[in-house]
């Protein structure tokens, strides 16, 4: 877990060697970001547990350890103004203040974030359309119940099966659901085909068919963006075969939103299997309904940058650290 190494002087005065530093680094990782106790570091460094508590004050003396406070709900809202200008499909951007850049707490900050806008969109008589992911699923834990008379819940995409567990498509359309008290309209089928088009499936199956049909015409859309070089979880589940996931890197995709994937300009990069997707496609998205893209972390920087320069999201729900990294990249590709 942690080095060990000479202990660093206690004294302000006196500048400590890289490995000293290194090994505060260590210690301030140790106990900050990997949650360990005091007690657990220094049996790791068979030290006494006042030196660590000493290690820790250093860090924080050589300005190592940063102390922030953000209360929950906190905004970014010069980001939230500069995402709008350089993006102008955006009508609202919402840009969740965050310190901690690891991916779990991202996921919770940013899904808190769209909880609470969601709550404000969700109205009688509407009819919500819920894609799938990690931060869906922060998204959803977080709503408050409460029945919404007439609200009906579509399944975004087929069910990706045990490799997607509590955030697959079918079991978020089921959360949300229960959080709304409203009716669901499932996609019983695999979210990608083995063989066949979806159309076909759609023709011989009225319930598919019904359920496909209101997920294309939902007043509020609310998707994650999976990129191309993490998210592999339709390649993990055997729906996408490892060539052609390399098909669609070679075409320049560098994400997808429900197995529809896309460059980093925004045009549709068509794949080997895009007939066999059980779901709703980009240009759905752009249509009437009001699209909410809920996503952070480096790894979906570039996908972001290319679903807001495809103009597929009304609304973007981010952290402050992909929204200055979605910006940077902006300006200089």
């Amino acid at each position: 877990m942690v080095r060990r190494f000479t202990p660093p002087s206690s004294g302000k005065s006196h500048s400590a060697s890289g490995d000293q530093v290194d090994l505060l680094v260590d210690v301030a990782r140790a106990y900050y970001e990997q949650n360990h106790n005091q007690d657990k570091i220094a049996r790791s460094l068979g030290i006494s547990r006042s030196q660590v508590s000493r290690y820790l004050s250093r860090a924080r003396e050589m300005n190592i350890v940063q102390v922030r406070i953000v209360a929950p709900g906190e905004r970014a809202s010069s980001l939230e103004r500069a995402l709008k200008r350089h993006f102008p499909p955006l009508k609202d951007a919402i840009v969740a203040s965050a310190f901690n850049s690891q991916p779990d707490p991202l996921r919770k900050t940013i899904g808190r974030a769209c909880a609470e806008y969601l709550e404000r969109k969700v109205r009688p008589g509407l009819r919500l359309c819920i894609g799938s992911g990690r931060t869906l699923h922060e998204v959803i834990h977080w709503i408050h119940p409460r029945r919404v008379p007439d609200v009906s819940i579509v399944q975004a995409m087929g069910s990706v099966g045990h490799e997607a567990m509590n955030v697959d498509f079918g079991e978020l359309a089921r959360a949300a659901g229960h959080a709304f008290g409203a009716r669901v309209y499932y996609l019983n089928a695999p979210a990608i085909l083995g063989s066949g088009s979806a159309e076909a499936l759609a023709a011989a199956n009225p319930s598919i068919r019904e359920s496909l049909q209101l997920a294309r015409s939902a007043d509020v859309y609310v998707v994650g963006v999976g990129s191309i070089e993490s998210d592999l979880i339709f390649t993990r589940a055997g729906l996408i075969k490892p060539e052609e996931l390399d098909q669609l890197t070679r075409a320049g995709a560098v994400g997808d939103v429900c197995g529809r994937f896309f460059d980093r300009r925004g045009r549709e990069v068509v794949s080997p299997f895009d007939d066999r997707v059980v779901g709703i496609r980009l240009d759905d998205l752009r249509g009437g309904g009001f699209t909410i893209g809920v996503a952070g972390g480096a790894d979906k920087v570039a996908p972001l940058l290319g679903a807001l320069r495809g103009g597929l999201f009304k609304a973007l729900v981010t952290d402050e650290h992909t929204a200055r990294s979605l910006l940077d990249l902006d300006q200089s590709v």
